[in-house]
């Protein structure tokens, strides 16, 4: 913590809640929380609540990704077709967006629940780092399952991309998701699925390396 900021939520009545907010949210990343300016009126959507009530203790992604999920599903009310999750972990991101369709679909969920694969040159950093190593975010399939339980509406397809694909290359997809971390499984998901995206549907990559075409980055 700043000690600026600290002194600017004493002494600045003008500014207490610009340096209020930026101490909570330090405070709130450091234990993986996150903390929303009241103006943000998305977060009371009443189709967002449902789903976040559901998905209490289901680790993920974030809140604002999973709004933006909801709302771009739903924007594609009127468009024929599947939906496809690649990277599934414990099934937050799929909760938010089966609870937000607007229309019957069938899902089609994509992990191998064995973690990453090895990262490859692509995934390294300018510095020659990377953030990842092969087996992170590993997650028991059952805990997978029993998350998204109650939705009759599902397909799980256990295995690495992507190999797993070709079960569903008869397929057209209104929305696809991409959360995969890696770019390898990334490009192979994408190449896979651009031509198999119905006319007006929408792509989403939740990583996108600067190494992809343009037309891909969705």
């Amino acid at each position: 913590m700043k000690l600026r900021d600290a002194a600017l939520a004493f002494i600045s009545k003008k500014r207490r809640g610009v340096a209020w907010y930026k101490i909570s949210q330090k405070k709130a990343d450091k234990y993986g929380f996150y903390v929303y300016s009241s103006h943000m009126v998305w977060k009371d959507q009443p189709f967002f609540r449902k789903a976040l009530e559901r998905v209490k203790n289901i680790r993920g992604i974030p809140d604002p990704r999973a709004f933006v999920l909801q709302s771009c599903l739903r924007s594609i009310e009127r468009i024929d077709g599947d939906v496809a999750e690649c990277g599934v972990r414990q099934g937050r991101s799929t909760i938010f967006m089966l609870m937000s369709d607007l229309r019957p679909r069938q899902y089609h969920l994509f992990d191998s629940f064995a973690g990453l694969s090895e990262p490859t040159a692509e995934d390294r950093k300018r510095n020659g780092r990377t953030s990842w190593k092969s087996g992170d975010l590993i997650t028991d399939e059952k805990v997978a399952r029993e998350n998204i339980s109650g939705f009759g509406n599902t397909t799980v397809h256990v295995g690495w991309i992507p190999e797993t694909l070709s079960g569903v290359a008869d397929r057209r997809f209104a929305l696809v998701h991409i959360d995969v971390d890696l770019y390898e499984p990334t490009r192979d998901a994408l190449a896979f699925f651009y031509d198999r995206v119905c006319a007006h549907g929408l792509i989403i990559c939740d990583d996108c390396k600067r190494e992809f075409p343009r037309t891909f980055c969705c």
